[in-house]
């Protein structure tokens, strides 16, 4: 698995990083308690900058601190899905339909990050490239509320889709089609094509993430 560690990061970071990897590789359905001395020995990093670090995951959602013990992981649940894609929708048909009309470089942003996924043997490469295609075209929108509150969900959607990448490579070569009909409606400047291509994608990407842990 590829890492973001970098000789200029601090102890923090480093922790940040290694809890962030344990963190989005988990299946969703399953829950997880790491105590700060596992952490640490498990990372090579001391207990300080692993506090540190535990202390942001808290406050961005993904972890519940648990007073002088560690850090409770809670599984994602059906229902925490259904929420993410319901708002994925909103925010991914607004922009399409704002992004079709003017594509400008859009489609060759597109088309590079597609032939990357395409070559991406590791899932969790697979996922990151898969969730900036999206961004690309959200940030191209023009709503940087809209692209904020996309990027919180970010870390979300890297857990939930992980394990469908490892474990499902007809899902992996189904995603690649239905993005590049997306890539294909907006360089066509085809609003109405770049909707239905997004919808049927988040469709089938919704009912992969429903049956991934059945």
């Amino acid at each position: 698995m590829s890492t973001s560690r970098s000789g200029t990061a601090t102890a923090p970071e480093l922790a940040y990083e290694w809890l962030k990897q344990t963190i989005i590789t988990l299946p969703r359905d399953e829950e997880m308690f790491l105590s700060e001395a596992q952490v640490a020995a498990s990372s090579g990093i001391s207990r300080t900058p692993v506090r540190e670090a535990l202390m942001r995951l808290e406050a961005e959602g993904f972890i519940r601190r648990v007073p002088h013990k560690g850090a409770y992981i809670p599984a994602l649940s059906d229902r925490d899905v259904d929420e993410v894609m319901q708002a994925r929708r909103v925010v991914e048909e607004w922009s399409v339909h704002e992004v079709a009309p003017r594509p400008g470089l859009v489609p060759d942003k597109l088309a590079l990050l597609l032939q990357q996924q395409e070559d991406d043997q590791d899932p969790v490469d697979f996922i990151a490239h898969d969730l900036e295609f999206h961004t690309t075209i959200i940030r191209a929108a023009g709503n940087s509320l809209m692209g904020d509150f996309y990027n919180s969900l970010r870390d979300r959607q890297m857990r939930m889709g992980v394990r469908i990448v490892m474990n499902d490579e007809h899902r992996k070569k189904q995603v690649l089609v239905e993005h590049r009909a997306i890539a294909d409606a907006i360089r066509a400047g085809d609003v109405d094509a770049a909707v239905r291509s997004v919808r049927e994608h988040l469709r089938t990407t919704h009912d992969s993430l429903r049956h991934s842990h059945l």
